[in-house]
Formats: C-alpha cells, structure tokens, sequence
C-alpha cells in the first residue's frame, strides 16, 4: 500500500489553551484513532500511530496556525475527505483549518507571529512601550547545555507594532522559531515586569513563515 505524508492546519482556542503539548500528542493520537482514516502505524516492537508537530505551544497560549503532520495508507482518500472526518472527530478548541500536502520541511519553519494583548493603565503603558522600544532589551534565558545566559533579544526580533489604548496595550511580535532559534515572547515580557506593571490577557501564535517570509504549508 501507498503511504502518504498529509498535514493538518489547525487552531487551538478557548480552553484547549490549558491543553500541554504532551496531552495534545495524545489527544491527537487518540482522535485519528477513533476518526476511522487509514493512517499509517509506525513499525518494530510498539507500533504507534505515527504524528508530529512543527513547532509545539506554549501552554495558556492559543494560536491561529498550528501544524501537525501525520500519513495515510491509502491514495484514494482525498484531503477534502479527511478534512471533513477530523473537523466531526475533534474536541471544542481544536478547530481544523485545512488539510494539504506538506510543501515545506519543518526545519524551514523560520518566523512565528505573536499578538499579546495586555492590561495595564495608562503610565504602565508608557513604561511597557518605552522598554519595548529601547536600543536593546537584555533578557536571561536557558541555554541547550542548561546554563543561564543574557542576551540583547532586540536584534532578533524581526518586526514588531505596538498600539496603546485606554484598555491596555496590543503587541504584535515576529520571532524567530524553529530548529535554529526560538524565542518565546514571554522571556520578553517577564523582563519588562521589573519596569511596569501590567497583566498578560492572552498570548496569540499566528501565522508560520520561511525564511522568506513565505507562509509556512
């Protein structure tokens, strides 16, 4: 039998915000199981359904373009076909976008797009803009051998848009995500509350992109 690669684009929203990434993998697992598709088993001694994510989620965030990759033992099923069993299958919160052919590789996954919605009054606004758009923010984070190190997240950040209202403050961040480098914005954030005074609502993942600035499929 044929096997084929097939991707799911799909949103994570409400409370499936509180969903891990561990839990996730298992819910996912467990829906292509109950769904009926022919998907394809890994091989040896534990076969498994097998599944993979591009870039997993921070937990409490939700996002808007989320991928998850799984294959198919059967070419006569379309995408269309598969789209519609999942879109009936999944829980409230995960809502299917698309189901396509993968286009790209996920270590071409280069830029993600956050927005972060924020309260805070109007003096807490002024000093949260003015640390966002300082020469350099100066932010600790964990490397891979599991030391501590600060760094100027500044010239990583690739675009970022700021509105302030009465109700708080909107950012709207490009980080760099992927194999190479991965920012979340919170290292961000938790480095501006030792100069403001404010409340994260909600912390949204858009749009993926390439290297080029191409949407990610």
């Amino acid at each position: 039998a044929t096997v084929r690669n097939v991707r799911l684009i799909y949103k994570k929203q409400g409370r499936a915000k509180y969903i891990s990434h561990l839990d996730i993998n298992r819910l996912f697992t467990r829906v292509l199981k109950r769904s009926g598709l022919p998907v394809w088993y890994t091989e040896g001694f534990n076969p498994h359904i097998f599944v993979t994510f591009a870039l997993p989620l921070s937990l409490g965030y939700v996002s808007e373009y989320d991928i998850c990759d799984f294959r198919v033992v059967d070419e006569k099923i379309g995408n269309e076909e598969i789209k519609e069993v999942l879109s009936k299958t999944f829980p409230e919160g995960i809502e299917v976008v698309d189901v396509i052919d993968p286009l790209m590789k996920v270590k071409e996954l280069c830029f993600a797009k956050f927005n972060v919605e924020i309260d805070c009054d109007k003096e807490n606004a002024v000093k949260l803009e003015n640390f966002l758009c300082a020469d350099e923010i100066i932010v600790d984070k964990i490397t891979k051998k599991k030391q501590l190190k600060s760094f100027d997240v500044k010239p990583k950040i690739k675009s970022m848009d700021i509105s302030v209202s009465d109700e708080g403050i909107s950012v709207s961040l490009l980080l760099p995500c992927g194999s190479e480098d991965n920012i979340n914005p919170s290292i961000i954030f938790e480095k501006a509350w030792e100069n403001a005074d404010f409340e994260i609502v909600s912390v949204t993942r858009g749009k993926l992109y390439d290297k080029n600035m191409q949407l990610f499929h």
